[in-house]
């Protein structure tokens, strides 16, 4: 019995040890999610709900990309950390979170990130800038590194306000990744986080258009918006009657400038995730299972994005509950007449 006993206890702690070690971003399931990390959200508000260093979350087995949370400014750039602003570990914690498998991104953006480049000379100026600040390191670059030698997964674009010139700053953040990916090693990634509504106009330029880029992952906002967000999904059989029109996002996705591209829903982590007048946009795992299971009947559907993850630990049993509906099987593809009006729909909307 104790050497079975004990034959267990090693397979479980290999399994444990496997499905945290293969986490990260997966562009061929529905199952990855996101949270981002950085601005204590929860902590702001709560006492004793500070948000913890960024090594403290990275052994959960079900995160898989960690956004981190703002380059908040372009002039000068700028990281807001908020009460993790003085972490003198960050790059080692990075380092430990790939090391764990976690796929890592820096965020660009946020409420109050308010000036976008000036000209398209200096969007690409400034894209060159935070690909030496963040990317790979040895490029002779003088710009000082606020992570040190750890080299980001990747970028993510949370804008927030109709800024100039972020579509040619996107354009060369992804012509830099792309080379980079083309000599192989570490895979890079760009996302956005455009709220619900289609198109969103402060992100319509990078996603539409003659001056569009490809994205790897869209991770929309499903919250805050109360004509298209998780609070009118009703549960029928048609949820874009009522409003909500992840449907949309899809059509945008197969149709993009990188037709493989992924659309997470993105929901709030905890009820002082949103502000007192949208607190009907926070949903309860409970009322997000049925969410998320038609969210999966979506080809191009690639888990959830959560805001943020002081809420989501302040929050007990959320995550757990989350990750049981987005990491279980997708649901079986509608019938033909469901995808046939479905598609009759998202044309409407397109056209």
């Amino acid at each position: 019995m104790a050497a079975k006993m004990l034959r267990h206890s090693a397979l479980t702690t290999c399994l444990l040890w496997a499905s945290t070690a293969f986490a990260g971003y997966n562009p061929d399931t529905s199952d990855n999610i996101a949270i981002y990390w950085g601005q204590n959200s929860a902590g702001v508000t709560g006492t004793g709900k500070a948000q913890k260093s960024l090594s403290e979350y990275c052994s959960s087995a079900e995160v898989d990309i960690i956004p981190i949370a703002f380059v908040s400014s372009f002039n000068p750039i700028k990281v807001d950390l908020s009460n993790m602003a003085d972490d003198k570990n960050i790059a080692e914690e990075i380092k430990s979170c790939q090391s764990a498998g976690k796929t890592i991104l820096v965020s660009l953006g946020g409420a109050t990130f308010n000036s976008g480049p000036s000209s398209t000379e200096n969007a690409r100026s400034l894209a060159d800038q935070i690909w030496n600040m963040f990317g790979p390191t040895g490029n002779n670059s003088s710009e000082q590194r606020p992570f040190g030698d750890a080299v980001v997964d990747g970028f993510d674009l949370d804008i927030e306000a109709p800024l100039p010139n972020m579509a040619p700053f996107a354009a060369r953040l992804r012509e830099h990744m792309d080379q980079a990916n083309g000599s192989g090693g570490q895979k890079f990634y760009l996302s956005a986080a455009p709220q619900c509504p289609f198109p969103d106009q402060n992100n319509k330029d990078m996603l539409q258009g003659n001056d569009a880029v490809a994205f790897d992952f869209v991770m929309v906002q499903f919250y805050n918006n109360p004509t298209c967000d998780i609070r009118v999904f009703d549960g029928s059989t048609d949820p874009t009657k009522a409003g909500f029109n992840m449907a949309q996002w899809d059509e945008w996705a197969r149709s993009s400038k990188n037709p493989k591209a992924k659309v997470f829903l993105g929901v709030p982590g905890g009820p002082t995730a949103v502000g007192p007048s949208q607190k009907a946009s926070y949903k309860a795992p409970d009322a997000l299972k049925p969410i998320i299971a038609y969210s999966k009947k979506f080809e191009s559907f690639g888990g959830v994005m959560v805001w943020d993850m002081s809420q989501v630990w302040a929050n007990p049993n959320f995550l757990d509950g989350l990750s049981k509906d987005v990491k279980s099987q997708p649901a079986a593809s509608q019938n033909a007449a469901e995808q046939k009006t479905r598609r009759a729909h998202q044309r409407e909307w397109l056209s």
